[in-house]
C-alpha cells in the first residue's frame, strides 16, 4: 500500500499547476507589452531623427548655396494656412559643375493636410528645371535679408545682401523645433 508521503513525492497538485500557469501568463504578458512599447518608442525616435537629419542636410545645402550667391536675388514673404512661408530665388555657382544656376527655395501648400512643404527648384543654363521636395509638413520657412543694415522679409536686389537669415520650424517629437542660421554670401567679398 502507498502511504500518503509516497504519493506527495510523485507530482504536483492541480492547484500548483494552475498557479504556475497563471504566473507564466502574467510574466509573458508583461514581456510582450514591454517589447511593443520599446518597438513603438524606437520607431518614433527613428521618425524624429530622420526629420532632424533631413532638416540639417537641407540647411547645410542652403547655406552653401547662399554663400555661393552671385547676382540677382528675390525674396518674398507670404503666409500659407496661417504659417510663414518665404520664397527665395537667387543665382549661385553650382557645386555640381561650377556653372551659374538659378535656384529657388519655396513652400508649397499641401491642401490635403493644411500644411506646407519645403521645395527646391534649380535650373542650370541651357538645362532642364529640377524640382525637388525637401521637407514635408513644415511649420514655418522664413528668410530675411540684411540690406543696408536693415532686416527685411521682401527684397529684390541686383546684388547679394550683406547677410541672409534662414529660419526653419518643424515638429520634432511632437513639439515645434526651430533651426535658424545667419549666412553671409561670400562671392566677390574679401575672406
Amino acid at each position: 500500500m502507498n502511504t500518503q508521503a509516497e504519493r506527495k513525492k510523485g507530482g504536483f497538485t492541480l492547484i500548483e499547476v494552475l498557479l504556475a500557469t497563471a504566473l507564466t501568463v502574467v510574466l509573458l504578458g508583461a514581456i510582450y507589452s514591454t517589447f511593443f512599447l520599446v518597438a513603438k518608442a524606437r520607431d518614433g525616435a527613428n521618425d524624429s531623427l530622420v526629420t532632424l537629419y533631413e532638416t540639417q542636410k537641407t540647411m547645410d545645402i542652403l547655406r552653401r548655396e547662399v554663400e555661393a550667391m552671385s547676382g540677382n536675388m528675390m525674396l518674398v514673404d507670404k503666409e500659407y494656412f496661417g504659417k510663414k512661408g518665404s520664397s527665395l530665388s537667387f543665382s549661385a555657382f553650382s557645386p555640381k559643375d561650377g556653372v551659374l544656376s538659378n535656384i529657388s527655395y519655396f513652400v508649397k501648400e499641401n491642401g490635403n493636410k493644411n500644411t506646407i512643404d519645403l521645395m527646391k527648384q534649380m535650373q542650370e543654363p541651357g538645362g532642364a528645371v529640377e524640382n525637388a521636395p525637401l521637407i514635408d509638413d513644415v511649420q514655418e520657412f522664413s528668410v530675411q535679408a540684411n540690406s543696408g543694415g536693415k532686416w527685411v522679409g521682401t527684397l529684390q536686389a541686383p546684388n547679394p545682401p550683406d547677410n541672409v537669415r534662414v529660419s526653419l520650424k518643424f515638429l520634432f517629437k511632437g513639439q515645434p523645433f526651430t533651426i535658424e542660421e545667419t549666412i553671409t554670401p561670400r562671392v566677390g567679398k574679401m575672406l
